[in-house]
């Protein structure tokens, strides 16, 4: 007979990062089902501020019987002439099996001895007592606590622990507290708790005392209700999903009011403003007719009769923050963005790397060497870069760290400077994660790749090179960026020249093939998510100085594999691994020891086709330097076939020289592209 099952962790404040490491906690928990032989139809995770829960639908009262047969030595080594052996009566006691109920049974060929073991299922509740300690043990919250003076760590203290199958008490014990049927409610409209009888009534009842256990369900009724506040005003809601997931896993009845503030905060930048709530205060906003509005709306824990109170509360604590950055932004704008210099000159960027102000002179110097590569303004490159960091010291930003790059694109804008180089300063910022934006501005481009290559460069040669998850300064995300801006502005640039120009910066020793090395390794990974692991190797293994070019290759490699003619190419080079085996391979083709008619055409049509495809691969037009190459088939098919070619290792030495002389050049001329033997696993 199939009942529900339902495990509630009733916990002081639950912070939402840790709400969110439980609700991916339910495969684990499946695991643990399957493992232990109990079936079920479904498994749900629910988490509150207060409640951590496994709901499970229809799982079986009795876990399931087991009958395995386990193996024991070879017959030949258990038993001779019908007697057991030392071996055999050894496994006998380990066993705790009569030798008269062994069995033979079939491993490997070979004939065993064997034995059924038989487990009756035991009773769902016990079985769930035995393994539910060590699963809540096992979770592995990013900061756990101790509490009174017990060993044993959780995210947050337990109060109470709710376990029952059906209507029966599932018995155990965890953290000095015996699991029990007390379910409380919402904790100021529903304080007491109520003794539940049955697993089914678990959620209907927590309704019932004011609380909404399914944060799903909490998202929806909140966005149902700041939709309906803003239709109700003409407003349009600004959408927000991460800000509403995070309010749905902060209150366990939420109800959402509408306030009001001060027009007169408009003057503050938008972005300003919405930090302010959003990061702050976790408000949401608002717009009307394309402008920011002086609205937001807020989620209470509980439905007040009059939440007018409550609502002047909240008004009352953002026009705090809201005066606070309009005084900030007035105060700043009060001074020039250069005229922070002095303030960089003495903020400490890392010990070996120097100041904020060096990281910024580095940061020049590189968008000099930029800016012809992405067709920017010289003189507005070298002001964006000069300007990029000046910010960082302003009131603002120092308040709202978020908000790094924008500020100083205003005060730029309204300072005097020119659109691109104040557009530039908020851009060399751009990509900030992987779904981001990236700069639009020539100067942004200069100025984010700039920055980005000095990060990497210094960070590598300052020692501090990512190792697992760690990475304090961000040296896998720069180089990242570095690469997307690169590709998608298509920007042709050489990594070992920029790599020495910025080394050139630094007054530390600098291996610029570690740098190198660490921007290639972010490139394969980049390319790997769009393109066989293969063909990344096969191209990255011909060149991988140009990052554009690489993409270029591997793009036109992918496009040929798409035709008929890629197959057939890729597998006559499986023919050329001989080369991985000879020595001392020649160069120059000696024309006078070709004999063969095979050999002597193939010679031909590669000395033909060799400057066409040169011509194309020196410009870029990889699809038809493939093209052309593909017309070599024929005659590499010839050269290697059993009857009509030719034997490469001949007896006689002139001739086997030429022969891997000319396979090799064969090799050369397709690495201009792609190593075609390293495509082997894709024809």
């Amino acid at each position: 007979m199939k009942k529900d099952f339902i495990c509630e962790l009733l916990c002081e404040e639950i912070p939402v990062k840790e709400q969110l490491v439980f609700l991916n906690e339910k495969k684990a928990f499946e695991n643990i089902l399957n493992s232990s032989r109990l079936g079920f139809e479904s498994v749900q995770i629910f988490v509150t501020p207060r409640r951590l829960s496994i709901y499970v639908h229809g799982l079986d009262e009795m876990q399931k019987g087991l009958k395995e047969e386990i193996l024991g030595p070879p017959v030949d080594i258990a038993e001779k002439d019908g007697v057991p052996t030392k071996a055999g009566e050894g496994f006998a006691k380990k066993t705790g099996i009569d030798w008269k109920d062994f069995h033979r049974a079939e491993k490997g060929g070979k004939l065993c001895i064997a034995y059924w073991k038989i487990e009756e299922g035991r009773k769902s509740t016990d079985v769930l007592g035995a393994v539910l300690p060590d699963f809540i043990k096992s979770i592995h919250f990013s900061k756990s606590m101790r509490w009174c003076d017990y060993e044993y760590t959780f995210s947050r203290p337990l109060k109470s622990v709710l376990a029952l199958h059906g209507t029966d008490l599932v018995p155990f014990n965890i953290y000095n507290l015996d699991s029990c049927r007390k379910l409380y409610g919402h904790r100021f409209l529903s304080p007491d708790f109520v003794e539940i009888e049955r697993a089914e009534d678990y959620i209907e009842l927590l309704k019932r005392y004011n609380v909404n256990i399914d944060h799903k369900e909490r998202q929806r009724l909140i966005y149902v209700e700041l939709q309906a506040l803003a239709q109700d005003h003409k407003l349009d809601l600004i959408e927000d999903p991460d800000l509403l997931e995070e309010v749905s896993l902060l209150l366990e009845q939420p109800t959402v009011v509408l306030g009001q503030f001060s027009e007169s905060f408009l003057e503050v930048p938008e972005e300003a403003i919405l930090s302010a709530m959003r990061k702050h205060q976790r408000y949401f906003g608002f717009r009307k007719n394309g402008a920011l509005a002086p609205y937001f709306a807020t989620a209470l824990g509980t439905r007040l009769k009059d939440p007018s109170l409550a609502l002047r509360g909240n008004v009352r604590v953002l026009s705090a923050r809201l005066s606070d950055a309009s005084f900030f932004f007035r105060e700043d704008l009060s001074r020039p963005l250069e005229s922070r210099k002095p303030r960089l000159e003495a903020m400490v960027y890392h010990q070996k790397l120097g100041t904020l102000w060096d990281k910024v002179e580095r940061i020049i110097s590189l968008s000099k060497w930029f800016a012809p590569i992405c067709a920017a303004d010289p003189q507005k490159a070298e002001r964006a870069a000069f300007l990029c960091k000046m910010d960082l010291e302003t009131h603002m930003v120092y308040e709202f760290p978020e908000l790094q790059g924008l500020m100083g694109r205003y005060y730029a804008s309204k300072q005097g400077e020119d659109a691109s180089v104040s557009a530039a300063v908020f851009e060399h910022y751009l990509p900030r994660n992987a779904q981001d934006f990236l700069p639009s501005v020539p100067e942004g481009v200069t100025v984010a790749l700039a920055d980005r290559l000095d990060t990497i460069t210094g960070g590598v040669a300052a020692g501090l090179k990512p190792t697992g998850s760690a990475d304090p300064f961000a040296l896998r995300r720069n180089a990242l960026g570095l690469i997307r801006i690169t590709l998608e502005h298509g920007l042709s640039w050489s990594l070992e020249e920029g790599i020495l120009k910025a080394a050139s910066n630094l007054k530390i020793p600098c291996n610029g093939t570690d740098i190198k090395a660490f921007i290639i390794d972010r490139l394969r990974n980049y390319l790997a998510e769009k393109f066989p692991k293969e063909m990344v190797e096969a191209v990255i293994s011909c060149g991988d100085d140009n990052i554009c070019d690489v993409n270029e290759r591997i793009n036109a490699i992918s496009r040929m594999s798409q035709t008929p003619s890629f197959s057939p190419l890729v597998a006559l080079f499986k023919r050329m691994n001989i080369l991985k085996k000879a020595e001392n391979i020649g160069d120059q083709i000696d024309e006078t020891a070709l004999v063969e008619k095979a050999e002597i055409d193939l010679n031909r049509i590669l000395q033909d086709v060799t400057g066409r495809v040169e011509n194309k691969t020196n410009i870029g037009e990889y699809t038809d330097a493939l093209e052309i190459l593909s017309t070599l088939y024929e005659p590499v098919d010839t050269f290697f076939d059993d009857e009509k070619g030719v034997r490469v290792m001949a007896d006689d030495e002139k001739c086997r020289s030429n022969r891997l002389t000319l396979l090799k050049q064969l090799d050369q001329l397709f690495r201009k592209i792609a190593d075609f033997k390293m495509l082997a696993g894709l024809s």
